[in-house]
């Protein structure tokens, strides 16, 4: 696909985001990439990165980050969920993982999922080595995405996410537990899905987080 047209398609995001957005949805780019017009214009106007603390005002400009775990294996052998909040519109998108050293692919993913919506101006976290980690930092600053830490210790700086991602697990639970009392309906009779199916608890949490 021609580098300039992809470049339009996936929400004007600079050179390095746009090929690993790419690379990560197995599209080939072909031709060299041109100035854009649109770009130069829009980095003059471009507004500061939101101080620490403050709502974002504009959709993507801050994106929480959170992840919860590790709980028993899940059907696709997840242990942990990662959690993607925007802090100006609530848009949510959640993940399975089966480790922490997975945070960066999926941060990555996450970035794909957004192909034509933008380039969040910054992720805001706790300081887990997940995110603190010199891989997670390098491609922050060549994807141009600000970092935001948390305190230690002020779970509260980063409890929009933190209340989404207690939310998701609280609806999965209730949601097994109302199938558990439909008397019709007996789970240890399924294949692989644990007792009282706790493998379901991804599954559920990410139906609960839609």
């Amino acid at each position: 696909m021609d580098i300039n047209l992809f470049h339009a398609s996936t929400g004007h995001v600079n050179e390095f985001l746009m090929r690993e957005t790419a690379k990560q949805q197995g599209v080939r780019l072909v031709r060299e990439m041109q100035p854009c017009v649109g770009c130069v214009e829009a980095k003059d106007g471009r507004a500061p990165v939101p101080r620490r603390g403050t709502h974002a005002a504009v959709p993507f400009g801050k994106v929480h980050v959170d992840l919860t775990g590790p709980s028993s294996d899940a059907l696709d052998g997840s242990r942990y969920l990662i959690m993607f909040v925007d802090s100006a519109s609530r848009w949510q998108r959640g993940y399975g993982m089966r480790a922490k050293s997975y945070t960066l692919k999926f941060v990555q993913w996450f970035l794909a999922d957004m192909n034509g919506i933008g380039t969040p101006g910054c992720f805001r976290m706790d300081n887990g080595g997940e995110f603190t980690g010199s891989a997670f930092t390098s491609f922050c600053c060549a994807a141009g995405i600000w970092r935001e830490y948390t305190a230690p210790d002020a779970s509260k700086q980063n409890a929009v996410v933190e209340s989404a991602v207690w939310l998701a697990m609280k609806g999965g639970h209730a949601a097994r537990r109302h199938i558990l009392a439909m008397g019709h309906v007996d789970l240890s009779s399924i294949p692989n899905i644990g007792v009282n199916g706790h493998r379901l608890w991804l599954a559920s949490a990410l139906w609960a987080s839609a």
